[in-house]
C-alpha cells in the first residue's frame, strides 16, 4: 500500500497544472464538486461499492478512500477523518463539499497541487497544554493531572528535535499558566515555522474510552465537529481567522502526526476532527492540536504514569514531524548552484624580440 501511495504523491506536479477549478454545484448552502471529477483530477479511480451508499477511490488496485453518503467521516489512507461537510449523492453521483475536497484530501494524496509550500521548517514551537492553577484534566482514581504529562511529554519532544537539528521554543518550561491566545503570540513572535499544542484527552464520566486524537481549526464557514452533535450549538465562523491562511499545511501537518500516534501507539483512531480552538486562531504559521491518550482512561492514565509511555508518544510526534519536514522540502527544489569557476588560463611567455 505504502509503495503505491508513495508513486502516486510522487507523480509528476505538472500533470496538473494551469488546470481551472473544478466545477461545483450547491446543495443547500454548500458548494460540492462531483467526486468523479476530483479523482479524476487526483489520477484516482472511482469504484461503487456495496452497499450502494458507499464509494472508494482507489490508485489502481490499492484502496485510498473510502466515502459514505450523508457521513462525515471517511477513511482516508487508514485513518479517520472527519470532514467539515457530509458527503451527498444526486442521482447515481457523489458530491464532496469543494472545502473539504481542496482542503483535506488534495493535501493528503497531492501536496505539491496546493500553491506556494511554507518555508523548510526550522523553529518549531511546542506548547505543552495547561498549567499553574488550570490542570487540564485530572483522573482523580490515580490522582494525575493532564498539566503534568502535557510539560513532561514535550520536554522529550524537545530534546529529540533538538538532536536532530531544529529549534525548539516551548510555551511554558514551567507549572505556568499561559492564556491561550499567548501561546499562539510566543510562536508568532518567534517566528515559528509550525506550532504543535500537546493534550491528553477526557471525557467525563467515562474511565475506559481511549486512543488518538488530532484537532485541527476549522477553514471559515464549516462547523466545529462539536456542532453537528444532537443537542449542540452550531459554533461556525465566516470570517478567516489569521491560521486559516495554512489550512492546507495544517492538513498535512495533521495528517503526519496523526498516522505516528496511531502506529506507535496502537490505541483506537478518535479521528482527525475541526474545532474553533483559541490556541490555534490566531497563528501565522501552521499548527494542530494533538491527543494522544486519554487522562481520563485508568488504563492508558496508569501508561502515561510510566516514562517508557511518554518516550514513546514524543518519538511518535518526532517521527511526524520529520515526515512533514520531509514533505515541505520536497515541495522547495534545491538551489541551483552556479558551476565553479575554474582556474584562469595562464598567459603565455612573451618571446624576446629576434635581433637584428
Amino acid at each position: 500500500m505504502r509503495r503505491a501511495l508513495a508513486a502516486l504523491l510522487l507523480a509528476s506536479a505538472t500533470l496538473f497544472a494551469g488546470t481551472p477549478d473544478l466545477p461545483t454545484v450547491r446543495l443547500g448552502k454548500v458548494d460540492y464538486v462531483n467526486l468523479e471529477d476530483g479523482a479524476t483530477r487526483l489520477g484516482l479511480r472511482l469504484v461503487r461499492s456495496v452497499p450502494d451508499t458507499t464509494v472508494m477511490l482507489k490508485s489502481g488496485a490499492q484502496p485510498v478512500a473510502r466515502l459514505v453518503d450523508q457521513s462525515r467521516q471517511i477513511d482516508l489512507m487508514g485513518l479517520r477523518i472527519f470532514l467539515g461537510d457530509p458527503v451527498k449523492t444526486r442521482g447515481d453521483s457523489f458530491f464532496i463539499s469543494r472545502i473539504d475536497f481542496q482542503d483535506r484530501i488534495v493535501p493528503r494524496l497531492r501536496p505539491d497541487m496546493c500553491g506556494t509550500a511554507p518555508a523548510v521548517p526550522h523553529l518549531i514551537v511546542i506548547d505543552p497544554g495547561h498549567g499553574g492553577p488550570d490542570p487540564g484534566g485530572i483522573n482523580k482514581s490515580l490522582g494525575t493531572m493532564e498539566k503534568t504529562y502535557t510539560l513532561d511529554t514535550s520536554l522529550r519532544l524537545k530534546k529529540l528535535l533538538e538532536a536532530a537539528g531544529f529549534k525548539v521554543v516551548l510555551t511554558r518550561e514551567s507549572d505556568v499558566d499561559l492564556s491561550k491566545p499567548n501561546r499562539a503570540e510566543i510562536a508568532n513572535v518567534a517566528g515559528a515555522d509550525f506550532f504543535v499544542s500537546v493534550h491528553y484527552n477526557v471525557v467525563q464520566h467515562d474511565t475506559t474510552t481511549t486512543g488518538v486524537e488530532v484537532m485541527l481549526f476549522p477553514p471559515a464557514t464549516q462547523w466545529s465537529a462539536d456542532s453537528w452533535s444532537p443537542g449542540q450549538k452550531v459554533f461556525v465562523e465566516d470570517k478567516q481567522s489569521p491560521v486559516n491562511k495554512f489550512d492546507v499545511w495544517n492538513c498535512v501537518l495533521g495528517g503526519a502526526l496523526h498516522k505516528r500516534l496511531l502506529e506507535a501507539l496502537h490505541d483506537g483512531d478518535r479521528g482527525e476532527k475541526f474545532e474553533h480552538l483559541a490556541v490555534l486562531r490566531g497563528l501565522k504559521c501552521p499548527g494542530v492540536l494533538v491527543e494522544p491518550a486519554f487522562i481520563s482512561s485508568n488504563a492508558e492514565a496508569a501508561k502515561l504514569g510510566t516514562a517508557a509511555f511518554r518516550d514513546t508518544i514524543a518519538g511518535a510526534i518526532f517521527a511526524g514531524i520529520q515526515d512533514y519536514a520531509a514533505v515541505i522540502r520536497s515541495l522547495h527544489p534545491p538551489a541551483v548552484q552556479a558551476p565553479a569557476a575554474g582556474p584562469a588560463p595562464r598567459s603565455q611567455p612573451t618571446r624576446p624580440a629576434a635581433g637584428p
